[in-house]
């Protein structure tokens, strides 16, 4: 198992052991697991060229492919506890993760599994480092200033590259009660868009990831907080905003916004962290903050207290 899968199995592991889910009392076949990854083993890619280029077909690994396939990831953690239900892999670069959660929500809302392990992650490698900083995308890129990952500010001039997983245990609501599960908040719904705009591109008008906002939320009226994919470029935080203006009217102004990648930096897999830190918010009553500061995703998901609306209920992060 290299590095990211590691990481991965690990954030799964303290997720299923802070939900107090009992997996030898459950039906393996009703738990699925869905991961979301950008690029999955980058770093084990990296070195077995490397290792190919120095050495030719004598260096290299023989089992490159089982560990460098971006599904393997998802593989070592449905082997790891015993998974045997849904097992699905997203690759769709910032909203891997998001659509991992999506289909994660769909498969309890239709009846097809009591318990999904959803989430994602992704890991930092020298060859992705030395990408964006040939693109001129690393803070504090070609206009210089101070380093530094600072969304929506009017100083930000880049990015800073991060690491990292984020797991949810998602659950039917009657499975949760069933067992007496600590809920921390229901997924209310999900909406997907897309745009053409072209590769690394953004679909700066807004238009689409206002779409996908509008898609995901039931009760636009219950919106107090929207945990943003702002990544401290000016194309994204700007688009993002105009999202936001664009699906919520006259309440954008009342909705307090705010971007984790402040703290984490930026990479594919980050939706599975700001997922959780999206439901210990509502658990907590509590905002983390934009640090950072000086004096879009296409994909969206909406999570909200539990039981704070009328309607069936179908997914709970626990």
């Amino acid at each position: 198992m290299d590095r990211i899968g590691k990481i991965v199995v690990s954030s799964v592991h303290l997720a299923i052991d802070d939900s107090g889910l009992l997996l030898e009392k459950e039906n393996p076949h009703r738990i699925g697991i869905s991961i979301g990854t950008g690029l999955g083993s980058s770093d084990t890619v990296d070195q077995f060229f490397r290792s190919l280029l120095r050495e030719g077909p004598t260096g290299a690994a023989p089992l490159l492919f089982q560990t460098a396939v971006p599904n393997a990831i998802t593989s070592h953690c449905s082997i790891e506890y015993g998974i045997k239900g849904a097992n699905i892999t997203f690759s769709h670069k910032e909203t891997s993760t998001e659509m991992a959660l999506t289909y994660a929500y769909h498969l309890l809302e239709e009846g097809r599994a009591d318990v999904v392990i959803a989430g994602g992650g992704d890991e930092l490698s020298e060859p992705l480092y030395h990408v964006y900083s040939r693109l001129g995308a690393l803070s504090p890129g070609k206009g210089g200033g101070t380093e530094g990952m600072r969304p929506f500010d009017r100083e930000r001039n880049g990015i800073v590259l991060g690491e990292g997983s984020g797991i949810l245990v998602l659950e039917t609501v009657e499975h949760a009660e069933k067992r007496d599960a600590r809920i921390y908040g229901e997924l209310a719904g999900a909406g997907l868009s897309g745009s053409t705009d072209g590769l690394l591109q953004y679909d700066r008008s807004g238009d689409s990831i206002a779409r996908a906002m509008s898609s995901a939320v039931q009760e636009p009226s219950m919106v107090d907080y929207i945990s943003a994919a702002a990544n401290s470029t000016r194309y994204l935080d700007r688009a993002e905003t105009l999202a936001i203006k664009k699906a919520f009217r006259e309440r954008a102004g009342e909705i307090s916004v705010g971007s984790l990648k402040s703290m984490l930096g930026e990479f594919d897999g980050s939706g599975g962290i700001r997922a959780c830190s999206v439901a210990l918010s509502l658990y907590h009553g509590m905002i983390p903050p934009t640090i950072g500061r000086s004096a879009s995703i296409l994909n969206a998901i909406s999570i909200i207290p539990f039981g704070s609306h009328g309607k069936e209920r179908s997914a709970v992060p626990s």
